[in-house]
């Protein structure tokens, strides 16, 4: 078989978008908060639920500042959370996260079609854009592109959308698929990515799997590839 992913393709919130332990301004806080809160629906989004060692993993924090922000987002009427229990939104919650998430993929769509920057270098710049650009700009922008129906890693604009996708992990063997989107978008996994043909749009073949150590054999046009679980859970695919 072809190359294995062998690097780290773990969930990680950007480098410049991680709390620090200085001082900051009451902006930079409720930045903060904003990210966990986009944090936790987007690991939602690719995990289906949430613990505190998953946020505190993809926020790069220690288990008691994860467990730390989450008392004060339940203070703060966002999340639903008790102990040794997945991590829920409120309602309130889930309107800042969906909002958040269709800036940050509008955001990113205006990188890459617009600014043109290639899609593995974007997903930090609108992470840090995406506080401070009002819905109105961001409706403007959206406008302008034409309306697309997706971000440049495939995910939908509207957060609302089912796709009808599944992760690659769970495609039936023997059958074509065709990648629908990409749930983790750090800069070496899309460049890996890249390098191996699982984009967006791409056709791939399941040919087959080793249970055991959770790897996925594919045919990608011309070129045999074997992947493992941290990039099958990421990738998205849907029935050619």
């Amino acid at each position: 078989m072809g190359p294995m992913a062998g690097h780290d393709t773990s969930l990680r919130v950007p480098a410049s978008c991680r709390p620090g332990e200085h001082h900051k301004t009451r902006r930079e806080v409720t930045e903060i908060v904003e990210e966990y809160v986009e944090g936790i629906f987007r690991l939602r989004e690719a995990l289906g639920k949430v613990t505190t060692g998953d946020l505190a993993e993809y926020m790069c924090v220690s288990a008691g500042s994860a467990s730390a922000m989450l008392r004060r987002l339940k203070d703060l009427r966002l999340v639903k959370h008790e102990p040794y229990r997945s991590i829920e939104l409120t309602e309130e919650g889930e309107r800042l996260a969906k909002q958040l998430t269709r800036t940050h993929r509008i955001l990113k769509r205006f990188l890459v079609d617009v600014v043109g920057l290639p899609w593995n270098d974007v997903h930090e710049i609108a992470c840090k854009l995406e506080h401070h650009v009002s819905g109105d700009v961001v409706d403007q922008i959206f406008d302008r592109l034409g309306r697309p129906a997706t971000c440049p890693h495939g995910n939908p604009i509207d957060p609302d959308t089912e796709d009808g996708s599944i992760p690659l992990y769970r495609a039936a063997e023997g059958q074509v698929w065709v990648v629908q989107k990409v749930t983790n978008e750090g800069y070496d996994f899309l460049r890996f990515l890249e390098e191996a043909g699982l984009v967006p749009g791409r056709k791939v073949e399941v040919e087959g799997r080793t249970e055991f150590d959770d790897l996925v054999h594919l045919r990608a046009g011309d070129r045999k590839l074997t992947v493992g679980r941290d990039v099958s859970r990421h990738v998205w695919v849907r029935r050619a």
